[in-house]
């Protein structure tokens, strides 16, 4: 969702992904890699996001997540689609994409939900993705909560086992009285 971030020289990318794969590497091997878990994460971007015209339509992009906790640290891709509408002084965006994670310990694949909204001194934005484990994370859930806005970015998620979730409820009609 972050697509107007200037890329980082190739160098620093190249750095990111080497330490990533020696930190998961060298994940201590006698952690409950099925615990549950609270992190936090930066996410930096890795080459240029393809598509995204001005009006939405398919995007791909890859950035490199640094988290707190190494299972949901790794390189992100995300192919998906973005609609956009104008609204006076800004827009509209909503996207729907595919996301995977990958890092040495094993794979996050699933969906992410997002708003972007365009206003002429700013933007912000949400998205959520749910994925689920995959080669080393078999039988997990990641859920990542991206907030954006120009000056925070708020990055945060939560590792749990995939039958710990809770059902989502349905919702409730409000009251007429």
């Amino acid at each position: 969702m972050r697509s107007m971030r200037v890329p980082l020289v190739g160098m620093v990318i190249l750095g990111l992904l080497t330490s990533l794969s020696v930190s998961v590497a060298a994940q201590d091997e006698t952690a409950d890699l099925m615990a549950p878990a609270y992190f936090t994460f930066t996410l930096e971007p890795s080459g240029e996001p393809q598509g995204l015209g001005g009006n939405g339509g398919d995007f791909e992009e890859m950035e490199v997540v640094i988290a707190s906790d190494l299972r949901a640290s790794g390189v992100l891709t995300t192919t998906g689609n973005l609609n956009y509408v104008e609204t006076d002084g800004g827009g509209l965006g909503t996207a729907g994409a595919g996301v995977q994670l990958v890092n040495d310990g094993g794979a996050w694949s699933g969906t992410l939900r997002g708003v972007h909204v365009v206003v002429e001194d700013g933007a912000f934005a949400t998205a959520m993705s749910v994925l689920t484990g995959e080669r080393g994370y078999e039988g997990l859930t990641l859920i990542m909560n991206q907030y954006y806005d120009d000056d925070v970015q708020t990055l945060q998620g939560v590792i749990v086992p995939s039958d710990k979730v809770p059902p989502l409820p349905d919702p409730v009609e409000p009251s007429v009285d």
